[in-house]
């Protein structure tokens, strides 16, 4: 029998600890019958309630992975991307009502299964999400921005389009594992494929909370010097059990 577990961590970067400023980052899972997911958010860093938008990316993720199972079941049809992230984007809206959307402005990357025998991830702005297949190939998204400014980013707000977010989906039976990581990882590493492998290979076979307690670690020790930013994992990850 497979099961999908997930684990990860997320730690404030040193310029915040020096000025007692919250982690702008935020990551979940969810877990339900025939859905299971992570998320990560990025919080945009001029924002003054970034960090609020990136708990609530978490949130409407876990919320439109679920209406998307709901509205398969009911039309037997393949997941509707444009449906995907606009509920995303309205979900977002919603949890973040009381406050201006543009003072909360976060990135969002996410990746799930509802039991349509695919793994869905997608990601709006900046980090990474890579999947390691069975074969042992890593596939992944980043952000191109080779057609933008560095320190431009697309980001939840009112006015985001289907179009902005990147998308790919396989074959639950070809996928090992999907790590999502924020930009204070991605941005430092010069080898995202022995990455993932290696990372994957280190935590996926022990339980979750060791899993997570050497995620954050890691991230507290992070080896690249004078790196401020906050820095997110999340994994999700497949597991043989006997049957009962």
């Amino acid at each position: 029998m497979t099961l999908w577990k997930s684990f990860g961590a997320s730690v404030r970067g040193p310029a915040h600890i020096a000025t007692g400023t919250p982690n702008q980052d935020a990551w979940a899972s969810f877990h339900h019958a025939w859905v299971d997911g992570i998320v990560v958010s990025d919080g945009v860093g001029s924002k003054p309630f970034s960090n609020f938008g990136s708990d609530a990316a978490c949130l409407a993720v876990g919320c439109a992975a679920l209406a998307c199972r709901i509205k398969a079941d009911i039309s037997h049809a393949e997941i509707n991307r444009d449906f995907l992230f606009e509920r995303i984007k309205n979900n977002w809206l919603s949890i973040i009502s009381a406050l201006e959307p543009r003072d909360c402005s976060a990135t969002c990357l996410f990746a799930f299964r509802i039991g349509d025998g695919l793994i869905h991830l997608g990601m709006l702005g900046d980090g990474l999400a890579a999947t390691l297949r069975s074969d042992g190939s890593v596939v992944s998204l980043s952000e191109d921005k080779a057609h933008g400014f560095s320190n431009i980013t697309a980001a939840l707000s009112p006015n985001v389009s289907p179009k902005e977010w990147r998308y790919f989906s396989l074959p639950e039976e070809e996928c090992l594992a999907v790590l999502l990581c924020t930009d204070g990882v991605a941005d430092d590493l010069d080898n995202v494929e022995g990455f993932v492998s290696s990372f994957i290979e280190a935590h996926c076979s022990i339980a979750e909370i060791s899993a997570n307690r050497r995620t954050r670690e890691m991230l507290e020790k992070w080896p690249t010097p004078k790196h401020s930013d906050d820095k997110t994992i999340a994994c999700l990850c497949r597991e043989e059990v006997p049957d009962a």
